[in-house]
Formats: structure tokens, C-alpha cells, sequence
């Protein structure tokens, strides 16, 4: 037993120092935050590690570890999403013109989140990224990446989701 653990672990050692310079230069540009992308690379040897005896081919392994780096990146920008959506709802009272108008502007606020809910992950994820956190779609294609001509589809197939699911708003059947 004790054999196998000093190979896995002679192992995984390679792995990781043929790796880590590229996958942080994969991965920097990505979250452009040293401490986050050390996080992130920190969890995906994890989970690496979780799963070396799974994998057969060592050459393809900086695939696997950047296919694992993206998915941990991706969950904390919706982690982020979530938190800040949160924070929304707590937002200091403006000043409005009467108590019809507040309560108007708050359940629209609530259906527009409640619809916004309702899109298919990656077209919610763009469409928070845009919206909410004011990202290009260049900027959003580099971080998911993804081609910018897909993230004008997802953007576009979102707004018409949301105007079809928000058209009784207007008085629209």
C-alpha cells in the first residue's frame, strides 16, 4: 500500500510541476487576480488528486486540469452573481414618488429576477454578466471562454426570453 501511495505521490509531483506555470498562464487571464487564480489552481490539483487514479494519459492531463480550473472559475463568478443578486434586494429604500409607485417598482424588480431565474444557466450567467456587472461581450467571451459571436446569441435568445416571459407587463397577451 505504502508503494502505491509513493508512486501516485511521485506522480502527481510530475504532473504538477509540468503543469502549474501553464495552467496559471491559461488561467490568470481568466480571473486577473493572483490570489483567486492560486485558489482556484489549488482546487483543481485537488481534485486532481481525487481522480489521478482515473486518469491514464498523463499528457492530456492539462486539459483535465484546465477543464476543472474553468468549472471552479465559473462557480464562484455565479457564486459572486448570487451574492450580488442578494445584495440588490437589500438595497436602501429610494425615495419614491408614493406608496404605488414603490410597491409597483418592487414587484416589477421581483418578476424581471424571477424571469431572469427562469433562463438556462449559461444564458442567465451571460445575461448577469452584461447586465449586472456592466462585462463587454468580449469581456464575458475571455472569461467563459466562449466566442463573442456565442455570447451575442445567448444575450439575444435571453432578451427575447424575458420580453416574451415579461410581455403581459405591457399589456401584451
Amino acid at each position: 500500500m505504502t508503494l502505491i501511495r509513493n508512486i501516485s505521490q511521485q506522480r502527481f509531483k510530475k504532473i504538477m510541476e509540468q503543469t502549474v506555470d501553464r495552467l496559471y498562464a491559461s488561467l490568470y487571464p481568466l480571473c486577473k487576480d493572483k490570489a483567486m487564480c492560486e485558489d482556484i489552481m489549488q482546487e483543481a490539483y485537488i481534485r486532481l488528486w481525487n481522480n489521478l487514479e482515473q486518469v491514464k494519459d498523463d499528457e492530456a492531463v492539462l486539459a483535465l486540469l484546465r477543464t476543472y480550473a474553468r468549472n471552479i472559475f465559473l462557480d464562484e463568478v455565479r457564486k459572486a452573481a448570487r451574492k450580488q443578486q442578494g445584495m440588490q434586494h437589500h438595497v436602501p429604500e429610494e425615495k419614491a414618488d408614493s406608496p404605488e409607485d414603490y410597491l409597483r417598482n418592487r414587484e416589477l424588480h421581483a418578476q424581471l429576477q424571477a424571469a431572469i431565474n427562469k433562463l438556462p444557466p449559461q444564458q442567465q450567467l451571460i445575461f448577469r454578466l452584461h447586465k449586472e456587472h456592466a462585462l463587454s461581450y468580449k469581456q464575458i467571451s475571455a472569461q467563459m471562454k466562449i466566442a463573442t459571436g456565442t455570447i451575442e446569441v445567448q444575450m439575444n435568445r435571453a432578451l427575447k426570453s424575458l420580453k416574451s416571459e415579461l410581455a403581459h407587463l405591457n399589456g401584451q397577451p
